[in-house]
């Protein structure tokens, strides 16, 4: 078992001051004061503390012992042992007759401070393997053999999980928020939470009802977002085998995009043209766009009023009346619209490449 008393006995040493009005010290497995509530003491030699160490017993500091043991004070030392490893010793100044009945207060409490840090740091430990092994699985080159090795190694059942989940979230995650939420997710029992760079969090997730997860996310969602009281926006990518999590976790992704435009969560089976359009790679994008639309760029009043004429549903009349102009107007606008682009809007094969388009650019200037 490793443990590092020095980094929490300052604690335990405030911990303990709070309940009992003497003075404490803590001592390394070599008998130096490494905290105290006498400044003084702190980096002297205690001799009693050895020795307590030594015999692993619970030592009276008495007037005679003090004179011929070297740094001792009157008082009780008490090896601190976790498990059955004795890792230091605590101490409480004072005549051994009257600070005895806190012997057993001052141990209780070191004891369980530190079986409690313990733990916390198995929790810490465990939560940053599951997400290094998910970072390395969704965008790292090892083998799916390595990978499944490797999750044997930090128990995480393969059998188990089968797609994930993005969640934006308002502020960064500690590790402390990821055990909250584990602990009061309604989702499924196993479900692994990881954070993922510093406004998203992600979820590990068994194959379950459609319904059970939307209803799971919204409960979360919200708890996450009481802060700023809203839902906040989720991407859930579609169910796969374990060593394919990597297409479940770019599917979330795109799916987490439009939950952020749309404000509603997003499965990936609803994707259809987000994902034609997260296929194409930057430069061929820019290419479809000039051949496309470009000369609306600059003109801003043309291209808005193409957007929502193609985009409504709607008739002419009903366009025209939502831009607050005049039918003629808008009519107007829409031929310029063809001579500028060489295109008919009366063509479905025209309109359908300036929809894609105008989809796609929005898409580019709100990523």
């Amino acid at each position: 078992m490793l443990f590092d008393l020095q980094e929490f006995s300052d604690a335990i040493v405030q911990e303990l001051s709070a309940l009992i009005d003497t003075h404490v010290i803590i001592t390394d497995r070599n008998g130096f004061i490494i905290a105290s509530t006498d400044p003084l003491r702190l980096n002297t030699f205690h001799e009693g503390a050895t020795l307590s160490m030594k015999n692993q017993t619970e030592l009276h500091m008495t007037k005679e012992m003090c004179e011929r043991l070297t740094g001792v004070r009157p008082g009780i030392v008490m090896p601190i042992i976790i498990g059955s490893t004795p890792i230091g010793v605590i101490g409480i100044t004072g005549k051994p007759e009257e600070v005895g009945k806190y012997a057993k207060l001052v141990r209780k409490v070191a004891e369980l401070f530190i079986t409690d840090s313990i733990a916390r740091q198995e929790r810490e430990r465990h939560t940053r393997e599951i997400e290094f092994f998910i970072f390395d699985l969704v965008t790292g080159p090892s083998s799916p053999e390595a990978m499944m090795e490797r999750a044997k190694l930090i128990n995480l059942d393969t059998s188990l999980y089968r797609r994930i989940a993005l969640i934006r979230t308002d502020q960064q995650m500690e590790i402390a928020d990821v055990e909250r939420l584990e602990k009061v997710q309604i989702i499924h029992p196993e479900l692994k939470i990881f954070r993922w760079g510093l406004e998203k969090m992600g979820l590990l997730l068994p194959d379950m009802p459609r319904d059970t997860l939307s209803d799971g996310l919204i409960d979360l969602s919200k708890k996450l977002g009481k802060r700023s009281k809203r839902s906040l926006p989720v991407g859930i990518g579609e169910v796969v085998e374990f060593t394919e999590l990597r297409k479940s976790f770019e599917q979330a992704e795109i799916a987490l995009d439009v939950s952020v435009k749309q404000g509603r969560i997003v499965f990936e089976g609803e994707l259809k043209l987000e994902l034609l359009y997260a296929a194409i790679p930057a430069d061929i994008q820019a290419e479809f766009l000039r051949r496309t639309i470009e000369p609306l760029f600059e003109q801003e009043e043309l291209l808005h009023n193409l957007e929502v004429w193609l985009t409504s549903g709607k008739s002419l009349k009903e366009v025209a009346d939502d831009l607050h102009i005049h039918k003629n107007t808008l009519s107007y606008r829409l031929n310029k619209v063809e001579q500028l682009l060489d295109v008919r809007l009366n063509d479905n094969r025209d309109l359908a490449l300036l929809y894609t388009a105008i989809r796609l650019a929005k898409r580019k200037q709100s990523g």
